[in-house]
């Protein structure tokens, strides 16, 4: 049931028509839409890897090493194994001084589609564990990555919604929405090199 509530938030989460161009660089096309749960912007990722589906869904969910490629993940660890391709896991994200380490809990979902797309679905699972008193625990943390097979690689879409919690004002967090995710997809494709 909880997947099937995961998979209709993301299709709404699809369907959304506000989507604005912020940047695009290097083969690499940000948009930002507003949201109607917080002040905070969500963004949209779209843009070609040379590589399949599959090498970068891994990629994504290889939580020993995706701090190497993913910005600001300190670090990260499998909470939970419920069944081949859906787990429950713990990130830690770095945050700027004087801000206090942000903690994310997420339920993660793989799908193979006969077509060969492969999608990540992410939503914050905020019961799972008790807070941390060494971290902020982000109350907003969902999205997807859509991995569509194209020629020599891969179509990304990759999209996410995060309020970090405590005490950022949203026009500070915001400020960084559009430079993070891009230089986060910039370390994927270096990542995968290897």
């Amino acid at each position: 049931m909880k997947f099937v509530i995961l998979a209709l938030a993301s299709l709404c989460t699809l369907m959304q028509t506000n989507w604005e161009l912020k940047k695009e660089k290097d083969g690499i096309k940000v948009y930002l839409a507003n949201s109607d749960e917080t002040n905070m912007k969500q963004f949209k990722v779209e843009t070609f890897v040379k590589a399949n589906p599959r090498k970068i869904a891994d990629a994504v969910v290889d939580l020993e090493n995706n701090y190497k490629w993913f910005l600001d993940v300190e670090q990260a660890e499998l909470l939970k194994q419920i069944g081949k391709n859906e787990f429950v896991f713990k990130q830690v994200i770095q945050m700027p001084f004087p801000f206090k380490n942000r903690e994310v809990i997420e339920y993660c979902k793989v799908t193979e589609l006969p077509n060969g797309v492969v999608r990540i679905d992410l939503k914050e699972d905020n019961t799972f564990i008790p807070e941390s008193k060494d971290y902020v625990r982000m109350p907003i943390s969902r999205g997807y990555w859509i991995l569509t097979p194209a020629g020599a690689g891969t179509d990304i879409e990759y999209s996410f919604l995060a309020d970090p919690g405590g005490s950022i004002p949203a026009w500070i967090a915001n400020q960084f929405i559009v430079s993070n995710p891009l230089k986060t997809i910039k370390n994927l494709r270096e990542y995968l090199k290897t």
